[in-house]
């Protein structure tokens, strides 16, 4: 069943008074806006930081966020919407009602959508490998209508969109006829590699087309039908003008090879909240964070159980989370003095004071890791965690273990191995100064808004 678009407000009424004129070269702009400009995307200009000298009485611009409902994917865009709402732009934020408390807390207007593209086991998108999933197809032409329908007469100057929720966004971005900017929450993808080159785009748009189911294809091209101009290219295998990589370039795989189309930004680590308080003991021993999945492991909450008991031998203080689960975990008792559970740890406290992290890799994870200057035990769950932590062991900030090889003993052999390790603690260090020197969500603002000024002021 199609799912309905809900609206959430802050209490504040914003108020988009611009009129954008009729005739657009090659995205509609702002009256006085040098149509006929000239410059190439890549000469998009860079650097610097953007200061306001007084408060605008109206927005600066109008931006629509399209992101998943998963909740490493919200932690990475949620610093650069609040960074860029501080700075007087309009934000609607477009996900499902389990995350829509976390946007409407920094004071944006929210879209709550009640179905969504399909997304697989670990909140991992079907098309995270560039393959796309037909049924994930119908569901994200099921949510373009209602997007539009619910923003009719408001279209915004931006799609902000993180690339599981490309398809989506990039088909806004045609109706609409507006600008968009992809951001790349995990390794930036080939798309960003691609050339300007129309007929090699369409070949590989032809290609995905092919894939799809006959009704699906066909519902599909009514709506390029109604775009005349446009093609499944423009929407799939395009690369956008402007991309932002959620990594320091010396993480990304092959990062010599992209151009200024993709600013590396690295982690965008959200702030701290009032509530989220932690110390560490008195007793003086490394921290080791510890947070794996109990149900990845086929002997169940037990086996955690072990991991606990075996790490709990060690002369290190841990910290185990459930992440906010209680169902599936073991209930421990009579804990051991150098062990600590918790039902939702804070993870970015936490880890400015742990010598080590055990954890599944997902790049949010290992990210906020290293921008603390914790090395890792890396276990992968999925394939796009696996080439996270092939990354980690290739860099030599970590050990990778595949779940299988994660037994109590093995665990403990990789943990001896980190924290007796000068060599990876400085490679962790280096990389660290690479993370912060990237600048976060607000090098991300900047170049954002620079995007903008380009696309619309003279």
């Amino acid at each position: 069943m199609r799912g309905t678009l809900r609206r959430l407000t802050t209490g504040r009424d914003l108020i988009f008074s611009e009129l954008i004129p009729d005739q657009v070269i090659p995205v509609e702009m702002r009256q006085g806006a040098a149509g006929n400009d000239e410059r190439h995307p890549a000469q998009v200009p860079r650097g610097g930081v953007a200061f306001m000298t007084e408060a605008p009485s109206v927005p600066r611009y109008d931006i629509v966020v399209v992101s998943a409902p998963d909740a490493a994917r919200t932690r990475s865009m949620l610093p650069i919407v609040q960074e860029l709402h501080r700075r007087d732009h309009r934000i609607r934020y477009l996900t499902t009602q389990e995350f829509a408390a976390q946007a409407v807390a920094l004071g944006v207007d929210v879209l709550v959508h009640r179905s969504c593209p399909a997304y697989g086991s670990h909140a991992e998108p079907r098309e995270c490998t560039g393959r796309v999933d037909p049924a994930g197809v119908e569901d994200t032409l099921d949510c373009l209508e209602e997007i539009c329908a619910d923003v009719a007469d408001d279209v915004p100057d931006l799609v902000l969109y993180e690339t599981s929720s490309r398809i989506v966004a990039r088909l806004l971005t045609c109706r609409w006829n507006r600008p968009a900017v992809q951001i790349f929450p995990s390794f930036a993808w080939a798309d960003a590699l691609v050339p300007d080159d129309a007929p090699a785009r369409e070949a590989g748009a032809e290609v995905w087309r092919g894939s799809l189911p006959e009704y699906t294809r066909k519902r599909l091209d009514r709506f390029l039908s109604e775009h005349p101009g446009i093609s499944a290219g423009d929407f799939y295998t395009r690369a956008e003008p402007l991309s932002i990589a959620l990594l320091p370039r010396a993480f990304q795989t092959d990062g010599h090879l992209f151009d200024s189309r993709v600013a590396f930004v690295g982690p965008c680590i959200p702030e701290r909240r009032m509530d989220e308080r932690w110390l560490p003991p008195a007793n003086g021993l490394p921290i080791v964070f510890l947070a794996l999945d109990p149900e990845l492991f086929h002997a169940g909450p037990a086996f955690l159980q072990n991991v606990v008991d075996a790490l709990a031998g060690q002369p290190v203080h841990l910290v185990v989370t459930t992440d906010g689960e209680v169902e599936g975990w073991p209930q421990w008792e009579d804990l051991p003095p150098n062990v600590e559970v918790q039902v939702r740890a804070p993870r970015a406290v936490v880890l400015r004071w742990a010598a080590a992290y055990i954890c599944h890799p997902d790049l949010n994870s290992v990210m906020e890791s290293l921008y603390f200057n914790t090395p890792l035990v890396a276990v992968p769950r999925s394939d796009s965690e696996r080439a996270v932590a092939d990354r980690v062991a290739e860099l030599g900030l970590g050990v990778q273990l595949p779940p299988e090889a994660a037994a109590p003993e093995q665990l403990v052999d990789a943990l001896r191995t980190l924290l007796g390790d000068v060599h990876t603690r400085c490679r962790v260090r280096a990389l660290q100064r690479e993370a912060r020197r990237a600048g976060g969500a607000r090098r991300a603002a900047d170049e954002i808004e620079r995007y903008l000024e380009w696309i619309y002021e003279p």
